[in-house]
Formats: structure tokens, sequence, C-alpha cells
């Protein structure tokens, strides 16, 4: 089904809504060219993780990444897949179509809330969410809508944090790494004349979903089974996967982990 430009695949009522706009200013923290981020994070490292999880390259086969922010997976994975981007942040989706035209690929975006995917039921082969669930109110409703926009046999991709062991405790050696790092990003942000305080900005963030469900392993694995979902491939491993050579340096974390799991829709 060729969806370019095919006003039928939409549901208009879901992109006429209104959406919040404070991700526009943290677009920084997901950029695929951030170097900030890249010190962290391995941009690289989680596109292997999901190719390998999907199984099957082909450029006909069509992936939705819901949730996408920046675009730091859609990017990555246009190489091998035909993507669509699903984002509530204008910013983010900018971002994204300059990344893409920078790397010569074609990601085709759409602002719309991951709560109402405004696509018809059954249209795509993979559907992939990473870090996108735990700032929703209802993650249940958005792995609903997940697997509902994917076809019979299709494979559901979800990457989170695993909150329910308890809150993020670091490590002394990660403590001090971290304020070093942000002792000089500081600096480099005043240099620049950077007048934006993104820490104000993610207090905010986090004040609005803080009483948000706790995102976990068991309660993604539930809603997928009760989704008529199989589920395929768990790994919980991927957070040593992914590290950046701060995230490295860093050591080990005390607290939540990161999981990756997979499913496949069944047939009715």
């Amino acid at each position: 089904m060729k969806l370019r430009g095919n006003l039928d695949a939409f549901d208009i009522c879901a992109l006429s809504a209104s959406y919040p706009s404070l991700w526009d200013y943290v677009v920084d923290a997901y950029d695929l060219k951030s170097v900030r981020r890249a010190l962290w994070i391995n941009d690289h490292a989680y596109a292997a993780l999901v190719r390998k999880a999907l199984g099957d390259e082909n450029k006909r086969l069509m992936l939705l990444d819901v949730g996408c922010g920046a675009g730091s997976l859609s990017v990555l994975l246009a190489r091998y897949f035909k993507v669509y981007a699903l984002d509530i942040s204008s910013g983010m989706l900018r971002c994204l179509r300059l990344r893409a035209e920078e790397m010569d690929v074609n990601v085709e975006t759409v602002r719309a809330d991951s709560q109402k995917i405004p696509f018809r039921s059954g249209v795509f082969d993979c559907v992939l969410c990473k870090f996108a669930l735990w700032p929703v109110q209802n993650p249940e409703g958005t792995i609903k809508e997940m697997v509902r926009v994917a076809r019979e046999g299709g494979k559901i991709v979800i990457i989170e944090l695993d909150r329910r062991n308890g809150d993020y405790k670091p490590s002394l050696r990660a403590r001090v790494v971290y304020k070093l790092y942000k002792e000089i990003s500081g600096i480099i942000k005043r240099i620049k004349g950077k007048k934006l305080n993104e820490e104000e900005v993610w207090k905010k963030i986090m004040e609005a979903t803080k009483n948000n469900p706790r995102v976990n392993l068991e309660y993604v694995r539930n809603i997928l089974k009760l989704c008529n979902c199989e589920i395929e491939h768990i790994d919980t491993s991927v957070r040593e996967k992914i590290r950046g050579i701060l995230g490295k340096i860093c050591g080990q974390y005390n607290g939540h982990d990161y999981f990756l799991v997979c499913a496949v829709k069944r047939a009715k």
C-alpha cells in the first residue's frame, strides 16, 4: 500500500489535535549528530539491535517509528527499511528531516499523538517504539495502537527502561563523571551564548509525567500478550551494548535496566 500523499491512510481528526511543545526545547539530547549524545549513547548499536530483532532487511518492508524524537533510529534504519517516523514535536521532526537529507535517506515524517496513530489498521510490517512509552499517560493505549497498525505476522519492537526495580541510583564514579560533564557542558553553552536552560525544561517534563504508569518489562510483555502477540525475543542487556565512551567510564549502574521486547502479531 502506497502511503505517501494518500490521505485515505490517515485519520484527519488525530492530525488536527493540539500537542505539547516542551520536547521542542530538548532536541539536542535526541539529535543523531549531537556530540554530547554520542558521549553517552551509541546509536548505531541501537540500530543494530533493532535490525537483529527484525531479521529481514528489505527496503519494501514498511517500518513505523513511534515517538521517534529527532530520528536517531529512523535515519539509521532508513537504509534498510521504508521508514515512517511519528512524533508530537515539530522541532524533533525538523531535526530528523535535516539529518535524513544529510545522510541521503528517505524518511516520511508524521506529526501526531501515539495514543491515536493516524494510519489504518494492518499497514506496517514492523512497528518500533524506543523510550517513548514513559512520557504518555496511557502507555497501554500506545502499545495497542502499535499492534493495531501492524499487519498480521508483523513485528512490534519496544525498547524501554525497566522501572519496576526502584529509583535509579548512580554509582559514585557515575556521579563524579556526570558532574564534570555538566560543568563542561555549561561552559560550552555559555561560550555559544545559549540562553535556554534545558534542565528547567526537563524538570517541567518530569513534573508533567510523574504520575504516569511505571513502564517495565512485565507490564509491556503482558499488554502485548493481551493484544494477541507472541513474544519472540527479549534482551535485558541493552544498556551494556549501547554505551558511549562516558557511559563505559561510568561502569555498572544500580537501578533501572534497559530492555528490548520483540513480538509478532498473531492472525485472528
